[in-house]
């Protein structure tokens, strides 16, 4: 009986396995439909730039917008030498598999989770990730994300995890990689989702040079204790709308409105805690009113609200020139939804960008300082949003 009751004890004192870190969204990119280029029987490899670190990854892969399946018959991750260039670090390439396979096929419309891999990353390291495609992608339609300010690698073959001698072509966009997963501190609360247009997708940052304002409010997070640090997932697309689909903008990929998007884009996105909504800029542009573009907000705020997901509202920056920009009825309609994001009870908080970057002496212009064009903010001007934001209310 006395032995009994001591192995009794011992069962009741061992203590619980300790429940495994959760995933935190650490990079991710919009998918859209491209027409091209075929990649039957090559290895792509893409480089990408984790706003977290952690001992592992995981990857998603998505086919959202494919004409057809698409299979890889060898997927591999490493850490990247270096951004803009295909060579990887020794000795850190590992196999990635989908339910213990070391090939995967994605369904037209749907995506899917890696298992974990067992690298680790620290903030800023970049990853490569090799897919070489067997099938699927010739199709006249393949899911990628136009401009990825950054250059992206393709070699002859199966070439997952080889020498970056043999990446010998280049192409700018990511092609079906759509998530990078890690397990961060166990004290790191969650990811913020950008979700907007080119201005967040990064155009006119620095080629290869990761500085769009979503990376640096990343930077400016990871300087603050594990328990206030998040991670920044860029859902930006170029000539996005709220309201309407577009076809006609920015290179090869279609640009499905962020009213159609935001649950994939958003609430779907691994441990979301805040989404920053910077969009409306392109729907004043095809003279969308104040109304509509207060009731898109709305919803798009009302959905995440409901997923548990904090919304922060952007104002919406400075589009004047001496021609050929807003003019004075759309300038009207800028203002009056800015007002509306600066008081509205839709939202959690607010991102002044149109006060972060406007010239002080003509408000409907942006201060030339800040200007790539009169649309577009350079990297000065992506900064200045950045450093606007209160990190106050990421909590």
């Amino acid at each position: 009986m006395l032995a009994l009751a001591v192995l009794a004890s011992l069962f009741v004192a061992s203590p619980a396995a300790a429940a495994p870190t959760p995933w935190t969204g650490a990079w991710a990119t919009s998918p859209q439909r491209e027409s091209g280029p075929a990649f039957a029987e090559q290895t792509l490899r893409m480089l990408v730039h984790p706003t977290l670190g952690g001992p592992a990854v995981r990857i998603r892969l998505s086919n959202e917008y494919g004409d057809e399946d698409v299979t890889f018959g060898a997927v591999r991750v490493a850490r990247a030498v270096a951004p803009g260039a295909p060579d990887l670090v020794s000795g850190t390439t590992r196999p990635v598999t989908f339910r213990g396979h070391g090939s995967v096929t994605v369904r037209t419309g749907t995506h899917v989770l890696s298992d974990p891999v067992p690298l680790g990353v620290a903030y800023g390291q970049d990853l490569a990730v090799d897919l070489y495609v067997t099938a699927g992608g010739d199709a006249a339609g393949i899911t990628g994300h136009d401009a990825a300010q950054g250059t992206q690698f393709v070699a002859a073959g199966n070439r997952a995890g080889g020498s970056g001698a043999s990446f010998t072509g280049t192409v700018n966009s990511w092609f079906w990689l759509n998530g990078v997963d890690v397990r961060a501190a166990r004290a790191v609360p969650g990811s913020i989702v950008a979700l907007g247009d080119s201005i967040t997708d990064g155009a006119y940052t620095t080629w290869n040079g990761n500085d769009r304002w979503t990376d640096v409010l990343a930077a400016r997070l990871q300087a603050l204790p594990p328990r206030r640090q998040f991670g920044v997932l860029n859902e930006g697309i170029g000539g996005n709308q709220i309201l309407t689909d577009r076809t006609d903008c920015c290179g090869a990929g279609t640009s499905v409105s962020a009213l159609k998007r935001e649950r994939h884009d958003v609430r779907t996105q691994t441990r979301a805690r805040y989404l920053i909504l910077a969009e409306g800029i392109n729907d004043i542009g095809y003279h969308a009113d104040a109304a509509s573009l207060i009731a898109g907000m709305t919803t798009i705020a009302g959905r995440a609200h409901r997923a548990g997901i904090k919304v922060i509202g952007a104002t919406i920056t400075p589009y004047g020139c001496a021609s050929g920009c807003f003019g004075p009825a759309q300038e009207a309609t800028r203002q009056q939804v800015n007002a509306w994001v600066r008081t509205s009870a839709a939202f959690d908080g607010v991102a002044d960008f149109d006060a972060a970057i406007r010239d002080p002496r003509e408000p409907g212009r942006m201060l030339p300082a800040y200007q790539a064009d009169p649309l577009h903010p350079n990297v000065a001007g992506q900064r200045a949003m950045a450093e606007a934001l209160d990190l106050g209310l990421f909590r």
